[in-house]
């Protein structure tokens, strides 16, 4: 290990919501040293606050945060205090489309985790630390004017689906919201030109009565997914108990166990950020009742790629957790109540605009 001293030591700030990763960055990228963690925080707001009197050269940052994520953290700290900015994330790896928008808004450079390989994360640690010597070495100004001309606007008004020829639903539930798609299938009707795909938080042993409850009662079929399942028009798959469910394309779905999102494994933001970067702006992202922050980076994502946001509206839920989440970052293009929400998805995926 080389040593320091400190007034030429590299200071960085490690933004990311898990302890455990914390921990183990600061583990990895502290061998060397010529680097100290100067600070840490849990999301972009407390890091927008921390960057402003903590001495920082350099920001290793997730996607995937509470409060504020990661690419609207580079956005406002762009057009506030240029720091160059690594992000650090395994959305990196299912996720090419954010980590090309994270470099389009002013990241200098990205690394991927991987979960499934136990033996990079030796590996890891020796690319961090020369991702962070070369980004501290960088001039971030001069990616401050291409980032702030090429910003994607989000939509600001609920208008309909373009006229595109696959349109994909994603719903996303928690606590108190089985009852409530139970309605929405159950009034959906048979010649509806979109696939559904759904991520009910529940047991993996109750997820398979569920869904044949679903189909029983549905006028379109209802089934639970299966890796390498084909997307289709008029049919819901259902993810599966402790499987994330990602689009792969437009015509497939993969199953995977990686790490819990937000403690949820399926996660809705996985199968909101895959489906919108394959459908882009004909993906229609829901947020129904529910506990936690699961799906709000995900409904982001899908706005930002011009497809529709709804959510569960307060008054109807019987926990106004996740819809809550969403609309606290701009994510949502209209809160419905549940009983109107067959009506708007018919509406929203029959229009021509």
């Amino acid at each position: 290990m080389m040593l320091t001293s400190e007034e030429h030591q590299i200071n960085v700030m490690i933004v990311n919501d898990s302890p455990f990763m914390l921990e183990m960055l600061k583990e990895l990228i502290t061998r060397d040293g010529r680097i100290k963690v100067s600070s840490t925080a849990r999301d972009g707001l407390e890091a927008l606050k921390k960057i402003k009197y903590i001495p920082t050269d350099v920001v290793l940052l997730d996607l995937e945060m509470p409060n504020m994520d990661g690419l609207t953290f580079i956005e406002k700290s762009m057009k506030e205090k240029s720091i160059p900015i690594i992000v650090v994330s395994s959305y990196s790896q299912a996720g090419a489309k954010l980590v090309l928008d994270s470099l389009e808004l002013g990241a200098v450079d990205f690394v991927s985790i991987s979960h499934d390989d136990p033996s990079s994360v030796g590996n890891l640690g020796n690319i961090l630390v020369s991702k962070i010597d070369v980004a501290s070495r960088s001039n971030p100004h001069l990616l401050v004017p291409k980032a702030i001309s090429k910003l994607k606007p989000y939509c600001d008004k609920f208008d309909g689906i373009k006229n595109l020829e696959s349109r994909i639903v994603v719903i996303g539930a928690s606590t108190g919201a089985p009852r409530i798609i139970t309605n929405i299938l159950k009034d959906i009707p048979s010649d509806i030109p979109a696939s559904f795909l759904i991520v009910q938080h529940m047991s993996k042993d109750f997820i398979s009565t569920f869904t044949r409850r679903l189909n029983d009662i549905s006028k379109i079929k209802v089934k639970e997914a299966v890796d390498g399942d084909s997307i289709k028009e008029g049919e819901a798959l259902i993810a599966p108990g402790d499987f994330h469910m990602m689009v792969r394309s437009p015509n497939r779905i993969d199953l995977n166990q990686g790490p819990k999102r937000f403690g949820a494994r399926p996660s809705v933001n996985v199968t909101m950020v895959s489906a919108s970067e394959v459908f882009g702006a004909n993906t229609m992202g829901i947020l129904l009742s529910g506990m936690g922050q699961d799906g709000a980076f995900g409904m982001r994502m899908i706005k930002k790629r011009h497809g529709i946001t709804l959510a569960q509206n307060e008054s109807s839920s019987i926990i106004f957790g996740m819809a809550k989440a969403a609309q606290e970052m701009n994510a949502v293009d209209k809160m419905v109540d549940a009983d109107n929400l067959v009506s708007e998805i018919v509406k929203a995926v029959t229009s021509r605009v």
